[in-house]
């Protein structure tokens, strides 16, 4: 399955590689497609991992995680769609 995690702190990371460690294919997005924290999550997670922004990993999921911070929530969830 294709899944879209939105977010690259603790949260969105922990449950991006439990994905990729359970076959599904992640991206993992964030407000830029350059964030580094996310361009050092797809390097470990390997083929099944990449990375994208927030509007990018909406799109690209069939289910989509919103793992990032409360307050800023509304704000990627905006940019995804």
């Amino acid at each position: 399955m294709k899944i879209g995690v939105l977010g690259t702190g603790m949260v969105g990371n922990a449950i991006a590689s439990k994905l990729v460690a359970l076959g599904h294919e992640v991206m993992m997005g964030s407000r830029t497609a350059s964030n580094t924290k996310a361009a050092d999550w797809a390097t470990q997670a390997g083929a099944r991992g990449r990375t994208g922004t927030f509007a990018e990993a909406a799109a690209f999921g069939d289910v989509v995680f919103n793992g990032t911070h409360g307050a800023s929530s509304l704000a990627a969830l905006s940019r995804g769609r």
